[in-house]
């Protein structure tokens, strides 16, 4: 019994390693090749396996893309916890979002969603399984907004997880015209743009005359 639950751990974690592998080639050729790129034969040339074995292990390309994906987002979606966590501000929150845009624009890895979205559009199966990989950076955007903004008066009539969205849309945008400037400047003149509409905001939230109007509202 002992030799073969043995067996079975090792099997078990060759088969682990194998599947890390084969993600890890996925996210290689969508950085490189492109969605228009990435076939079994492409994705297995990557990572120097048989193809057969992304079938074995994923069932399809499209579920080995989403399962790339979600490998990514979960290591970023840690690291973009840690940097948020001490985040006091709305100006801190987008400083921080600079850093990060900075850290996956070296990896890669917006390149990597991008290229995975443009291949669900349309897809009425593989779409909303992508959708779904989103929703725990909505999550943790919410939970920041919410931190940040406090007990702010005029915060309670604004739905943050709205907000959370469109910041998330928002930040994908900035990333695609990063990606098509060849100077790499829009992102940097948007988030400069970004940083004084949020010290604005911050001064009209805390704003007395604001919080009034809010409580009137409210009244009524």
């Amino acid at each position: 019994m002992a030799v073969m639950a043995d067996t079975k751990r090792r099997s078990t974690a060759s088969g682990d390693e194998t599947k890390a592998r084969i993600v890890e080639a996925t996210l290689t050729t969508l950085r490189v090749e492109g969605i228009i790129g990435t076939s079994a034969r492409a994705i297995a040339k990557a990572g120097d396996f048989n193809q057969a074995l992304i079938f074995y292990h994923f069932g399809s390309v499209d579920d080995l893309i989403i399962a790339a994906v979600s490998a990514m987002s979960l290591r970023r979606l840690e690291n973009h916890r840690n940097r948020l966590e001490h985040v006091e501000t709305l100006t801190e929150m987008i400083q921080v979002a600079r850093e990060l845009h900075a850290d996956d624009l070296a990896d890669d890895n917006m390149t990597v969603l991008i290229q995975a979205f443009a291949g669900a559009s349309g897809n009425a199966e593989t779409g909303p399984k992508l959708y779904a990989e989103i929703e725990p950076w909505s999550q943790l955007i919410t939970e920041t907004i919410e931190r940040v903004l406090g007990d702010v008066p005029a915060a309670a009539a604004i739905d943050k997880a709205q907000i959370a969205q469109a910041i998330g849309a928002l930040f994908l945008g900035i990333e695609l015209l990063d990606d098509l400037d060849p100077d790499r400047a829009s992102a940097e003149a948007l988030f400069n743009t970004l940083e004084g509409l949020s010290r604005i905001l911050e001064l009209v939230v805390q704003s007395p005359m604001v919080a009034n109007l809010m409580s009137s509202g409210e009244a009524g």
